[in-house]
């Protein structure tokens, strides 16, 4: 309710007055009470509603891409239901299990790190049913080597779905720093210091776990003014656009190729395939003096002259393929 009376509610004060159907009095002692709001010293709040509501819409975005990725791994309808709380790092590292899956992440605009922890009947049962079983009675044990790396790329394509749901405001790339799976060995920040934990409910059929994301204050300090509804909604500027386009540009040249040199080629019947033995030769299309076709990921791309190099085969490229592999 505004603190500004209209001229109408005024009109109806004084009237009331005059007919003495409100006191003075009353008027001065609710005046003199005194509004006290609870503050909690030992966990003051560093997050604006309006903050916290930008982040629940992120993680709402999360909350479905997860949900799509793990019934597509599981084969089976996932319910991901997300919520937020905002608490001390010391009450969130005596809430996680002993043992869980617990991973150390961070991203390479962030000055510090964040915890992905999962829960073990959660991740032996995802462990499972990848790898064909049915998922019933998981173990409450410490994960092996094997087991452990096994999930790792999974939790990678999780922390990867979590960064394009942050990329409409700040886009990263995750990367993980380190696994454990006793809590009281990721000290990350002081036990003081408030974060935002971000709990998601995933269950299908009868099964219910929980994964838990921590964000400590201060790895997203310098990112609370983006956390806006007006920055949220101007996120979406060209200029973002391309600023990420270049950095997918920086990001997609240490993607791994298969370059191929393509000396020649024959086309053979079945027949002749079968009845072939040790001493055959098999002419190719092109003559021992002809440049050679050089494949990047089975398209022609280059031409070169094959021969040595520092004691091992190797091409020299002379030009190139244009044309949709026709030569210049």
């Amino acid at each position: 309710m505004s603190d500004v009376l209209s001229q109408e509610e005024i009109n109806q004060l004084i009237e009331a007055l005059m007919k003495g159907e409100l006191k003075e009095e009353d008027l001065l002692k609710e005046e003199g009470e005194k509004k006290v709001k609870p503050y909690d010293f030992k966990r003051p709040s560093k997050f604006s509603k309006e903050q916290l509501r930008t982040f629940q819409m992120i993680h709402e975005n999360f909350g479905r891409a997860l949900s799509t990725y793990l019934s597509g791994r599981l084969r089976t309808f996932v319910d991901v239901e997300i919520s937020i709380d905002q608490l001390t790092y010391e009450e969130f590292i005596r809430s996680v299990m002993i043992p869980s899956f617990i991973v150390i992440f961070t991203g390479d605009v962030f000055e510090g790190s964040a915890i992905f922890e999962m829960r073990l009947d959660l991740f032996y049962t995802i462990l499972d049913i990848i790898m064909g079983g049915p998922g019933d009675n998981p173990p409450n044990r410490t994960p092996t080597d094997i087991e452990t790396s096994i999930m790792r790329r999974e939790v990678t394509n999780i922390l990867t779905l979590l960064a394009q749901a942050w990329s409409d405001f700040q886009y990263f790339i995750p990367s993980i720093e380190n696994i454990e799976t006793n809590p009281q060995f990721v000290q990350i920040v002081p036990p003081n210091e408030i974060v935002l934990l971000v709990t998601a409910s995933v269950s299908w059929g009868e099964f219910t776990s929980f994964i838990n994301v921590c964000w400590p204050f201060s790895l997203l300090e310098p990112f609370l003014e983006k956390l806006s509804n007006r920055f949220w909604m101007m996120g979406r500027k060209p200029e973002r656009i391309e600023e990420r386009v270049e950095e997918l540009k920086v990001a997609s040249q240490s993607v791994p190729l298969t370059v191929q040199a393509v000396i020649g080629e024959a086309w053979l019947t079945l027949r002749e395939v079968l009845n072939l033995q040790e001493g055959d030769v098999i002419r190719l299309n092109t003559h021992y003096k002809d440049e050679i076709r050089i494949d990047v990921e089975g398209k022609p791309k280059f031409r070169g002259i094959p021969g040595k190099y520092k004691g091992k085969y190797a091409v020299k490229i002379t030009g190139e393929y244009t044309n949709g592999g026709e030569e210049e």
